[in-house]
Order: structure tokens, then sequence, then C-alpha cells
């Protein structure tokens, strides 16, 4: 119960009693644009910090408006792993016949930035939701996208895992590897605002995979979250954090 309440912890000091001004743009499988919209996701925290009330209020570019509601969660509750400043959620098995999806993100500062996936039901990659916010406004004016020629090699990490029961692990130093080198038949794609993915094109039961997010939040630092699966499904998620060396 104690890893739990951390969790829910870690909810509520980095992420709720807050909204979040995002600019959602969908992309295909070949990493095309599809569309991008606006959405305000709101955590309001109960008085008594036992629930946490959560809606997306939606507007998309033909100026249709949307909420939705979600919750409430209930102390110590959550779908998500809450570790430090980032988080991720999703499924936990992998079945052919049925959707895979996930997201994982992260807070720095008046920031979050996550990515989302989703797997139709014969496994193959359907599409990914890149998700810059702020506390203030709509990220309108993204910087450019990274470039694996972008991103320096001498970074120094730290890194800790969360197992799905919230059993988090000390912190030991990690080295740096570019997504090009840990994945090299995987999908990878660098967006605007330093954010980036590698993922699988095809998921298969039975079969080991990872899918794993960074985040450059400027030119000293960098955070990459890696959801681990085995054959038996989600064993793990992974924070690391790494600053550049000097």
């Amino acid at each position: 119960m104690e890893a739990q309440l951390e969790n829910w912890d870690n909810f509520c000091r980095h992420h709720a009693n807050n909204d979040w001004y995002g600019t959602w743009t969908r992309y295909d499988s070949d990493g095309q644009i599809i569309e991008s919209f606006h959405c305000i996701r709101s955590f309001k925290i109960s008085p008594d910090a036992s629930e946490i009330y959560h809606q997306n209020h939606y507007t998309y570019a033909d100026g249709k408006k949307e909420t939705k509601t979600f919750g409430p969660y209930h102390k110590p509750i959550t779908r998500a792993l809450f570790l430090d400043n980032s988080f991720s959620w999703g499924s936990t098995e992998i079945e052919i016949g049925s959707n895979f999806g996930f997201e994982t993100g992260f807070r720095y500062e008046d920031r979050r930035a996550s990515v989302a996936s989703l797997y139709d039901s014969a496994g193959s990659l359907e599409k990914i939701v890149v998700i810059p916010e702020t506390l203030t406004n709509f990220p309108e004016k993204p910087n450019s996208p990274l470039s694996e020629k972008d991103i320096p090699n001498n970074w120094r990490g730290t890194g800790k895992t969360m197992t799905p029961d919230w059993i988090v692990s000390p912190a030991s130093e990690t080295s740096w590897h570019r997504l090009e080198n840990i994945g090299s038949d995987y999908l990878i794609l660098h967006f605007f605002d330093g954010i980036s993915i590698s993922c699988p094109r095809n998921i298969h039961p039975g079969k080991d995979l990872f899918v794993s997010v960074d985040w450059q939040i400027n030119s000293n630092l960098l955070q990459r979250g890696i959801r681990n699966y085995d054959a038996s499904g989600f064993t793990n998620f992974k924070l690391e954090t790494f600053n550049l060396a000097i």
C-alpha cells in the first residue's frame, strides 16, 4: 500500500490540480500528419485529496468543441504509473484481436510532453499522437523537429524502474544509446519540441518488445521513458534522465 500511495502522491504533486493546454497532433504509421487540434486536460483534486476529477476539453480544427469526463480516480487507484515527474499507462497484455496502446509522458516546470500510440486488432501500428502542453497557453509555434544528427552523444544518465505493483528500484547509472541503436527494426520518429519515439511497426503475442519515448527538454537535459514487455505482458516502466556531460 505504501508504494501505491507514493504513486498517487506523484500524480497529485506533478500533474493534478492543473489545466494543461495541449496541441495534439495525430500521425499515421508513416509519420504523416492526420490532424491537429487543441485540448485542455483538467485534473482537479478534491478538498480531502481522496479523489481526482479529470476532464478533457477538445477544440477541433473545424471549430467543433467536445468535453469528455474520466474518473473520478479514487485514492490510491490510478491507471498510470507515476515515476518521479514521468507517467505511463496503457495495455498490459499483447493479444491479437484486441487493440493495444499506451501513453508515456513527462513534466518539467510548467511544461509537459507525451506520446500515445495505438495498434489495431491485427497488431499493426495505426496512429501516434504527440502532445506538448503548458500550464499557460496552447503551444502554437513548436521548435523544429529533431533529427538524429541534432542529438548529442555525450550524455550521462541515471535510471530507475517501476513494476506494475508500484515497486521502484534504486537509481543507478545508465548508458546513453541513440534510439536508432536500440531498435534497428523499429519505427523511429523525431517530432517537434524535442519529442521522439521508437516503437515496433507490428506487435506479436509471445514476443518481447519495448516502446520508448524521448523528450529533450533543453540543451542540457533529456528524459527517456521505456515500457517493457515480455511474453507474459507488461513487465516494467523505466525512466532514464540524462544530463549533458561537460
